[in-house]
């Protein structure tokens, strides 16, 4: 069984707001990382900061379940661990809630390489721990066992994890849109730009928006 966790409590400073909402598409962005998921996952949890926010979410996705930060202040390990503890999946396929361009292909890599590892990760100029495949027994071991652990790019320096290269992502998602999130109102117009492109290609019989 495969649980996806989506992560979604963060504060969007930059962007100015909540953006986890903010539609593109017709869509809010979680909905399209959701709709990514969703051909891969048995279950989506989705991390949040508080049951208010959880309020504004649950409407566009309704199936989910949804957890909660305990300890305020963490950033995004705090949502890594809420979401392994509540994941009932042996592998935890995690995702920001900001990236509609997600390809599912990008996880079906992940997976194929992940093998006896603990984590399959990818690595551009430098890893992305919030784009990756889990082992959810070995993550949960580290993070039951210490409190020092502040971030997910700690979590994979203890874990078993190997990486996979940007010439490798390359051949499933070639201009790397999986990897572009939206922080900023700028970010929002390079989305959009890259999303009209990708429609375009899909008419023209090319790769299809959902990867």
């Amino acid at each position: 069984m495969y649980s996806a966790l989506i992560l979604a409590g963060g504060e969007s400073r930059r962007f100015g707001g909540p953006k986890a909402l903010v539609e593109i598409a017709s869509r809010p962005l979680i909905a399209h990382v959701a709709h990514a998921m969703a051909s891969l996952a048995d279950e989506t949890i989705v991390s949040v900061g508080s049951p208010e926010r959880e309020a504004q979410i649950r409407p566009v996705l309704p199936g989910v379940v949804f957890v909660h930060d305990v300890r305020q202040g963490r950033g995004p390990i705090e949502g890594f661990h809420q979401g392994f503890r509540a994941a009932r999946g042996d592998l935890v396929l995690v995702a920001p809630c900001d990236a509609p361009l997600l390809r599912a292909s990008l996880y079906r890599l992940l997976l194929e390489v992940l093998g006896d590892y603990d984590a399959a990760v990818p690595s551009l100029e430098v890893p992305d721990p919030i784009r990756a495949v889990y082992r959810r027994d070995r993550v949960m071991k580290v993070l039951e066992a210490s409190s020092t652990v502040r971030s997910p790019s700690a979590l994979v320096d203890r874990l078993n994890h190997v990486y996979v290269p940007t010439e490798r992502l390359r051949e499933i998602d070639p201009d790397l849109s999986s990897f572009v999130d939206v922080n900023t109102q700028i970010d929002l117009v390079e989305v959009l730009r890259r999303l009209e492109h990708r429609l375009e290609t899909s008419e023209r019989g090319g790769t299809s928006s959902s990867g």
